[in-house]
C-alpha cells in the first residue's frame, strides 16, 4: 500500500495517511521517527493492524508505527487523530 501523510498531531503521535484508493489509514508513532506532512510511504500488507514497518520514500528511511484503523473517511479524521 502506499500514500501520503495528510495531517500529524504531534501532541498525540497520531498520523494519517492518505491511500490511493481507500481514504484514509492511521497509526501511530511508536518514537520519534521524523516525518513530514507530504512525505511518501508505503508498507507491505494493506490493511494490518498492529506493529508495521513503514517505508518513508521521500526520506529513504523505514520506522515501526502502530496502524489503529484503515479506510477512514476524512470527516472521521479530527476523531482518529484524537485533535479535540
Amino acid at each position: 500500500m502506499r500514500g501520503r501523510i495528510y495531517a500529524i498531531n504531534p501532541n498525540r503521535g497520531m498520523v494519517a495517511i492518505e491511500t490511493e484508493n481507500n481514504g484514509y489509514s492511521i497509526f501511530e508513532l511508536l518514537n520519534d521517527d521524523n516525518i513530514n506532512v507530504g512525505d511518501e510511504v508505503s508498507w507491505t500488507q494493506d490493511t494490518s493492524l498492529g506493529s508495521t514497518i513503514l517505508t518513508n520514500k521521500t526520506r529513504d528511511s523505514r520506522f515501526e508505527v502502530y496502524f489503529q484503523n484503515h479506510w477512514v473517511q476524512k470527516h472521521q479524521l479530527r476523531q482518529q487523530l484524537l485533535i479535540r
